[in-house]
């Protein structure tokens, strides 16, 4: 990353890093350089834990009337990968992440590319500053997310099931079809159904993501609410 690109990422951020390499590494996807050292993997699942924790706590202190289950909910849907990266777009910071050739071309995954840097970010700022500052820097890019706790998101996967559970008590069936495509740009395949229901296929960039999407398509086809 060039100084004059890294000193608009701290301008952004509003934050000034002690390890410059730290935001460098952040901002290096993995198919740019399969190092584990150099790429944004490591730093992607230390913020992902990090920022469950500040959220899950923030819900936990706002929310003392909310069950388990409608926290969970809330939870998911500010944790997100989808949340994640509009939170990356709303900051406009994404143009200075560094990708290969092939997967600038792969729109399909450009939600969780962005997903995956904003909880990079996250790790660096704890790598770097500690909890309590992270934890400042997360609920100010997330104010406006939290504004909005109240309207609970249920996820596609989780809709599916609590339909599935409530008139057949069995869980939806999902079967792992193929994966293609080169490591950096996967495409998975995989099928979902549930009593007394055919089967929809959908693709994604992750085995997760694809549920997600067969999931949607079930959803729609059986018109739940």
């Amino acid at each position: 990353m060039k100084k004059n690109d890294l000193a608009q990422v701290e301008k952004i951020l509003e934050i000034k890093f002690n390890n410059k390499s730290l935001i460098e590494q952040a901002f290096t996807h993995k198919s740019k350089t399969v190092n584990i050292n150099n790429n944004n993997e490591r730093l992607e699942f230390l913020g992902d834990r990090v920022l469950g924790l500040v959220i899950a706590s923030y819900l936990n202190d706002n929310y003392p009337k909310d069950s388990e289950g409608v926290l969970d909910k809330k939870l998911a849907s500010l944790v997100n990968k989808e949340t994640c990266s509009k939170i990356i777009s709303s900051l406009e910071i994404d143009r200075f992440l560094s990708l290969s050739k092939a997967q600038k071309q792969n729109k399909a995954g450009n939600k969780k590319i962005l997903g995956d840097l904003c909880e990079s970010i996250i790790g660096a700022v704890f790598m770097d500053k500690g909890f309590e500052q992270t934890k400042k820097f997360i609920l100010k890019i997330w104010k406006e997310n939290l504004k909005n706790t109240s309207q609970v998101f249920i996820d596609p996967k989780t809709k599916l099931q609590e339909y599935s559970l409530k008139l057949y008590k069995k869980l939806p069936v999902y079967k792992y079809i193929s994966n293609s495509g080169p490591s950096h740009i996967p495409n998975f395949k995989v099928s979902v159904s549930i009593e007394q229901s055919k089967s929809f296929v959908a693709t994604g960039t992750s085995k997760k993501n694809a549920e997600t999407n067969a999931a949607k398509k079930l959803i729609e086809y059986l018109k739940i609410k």
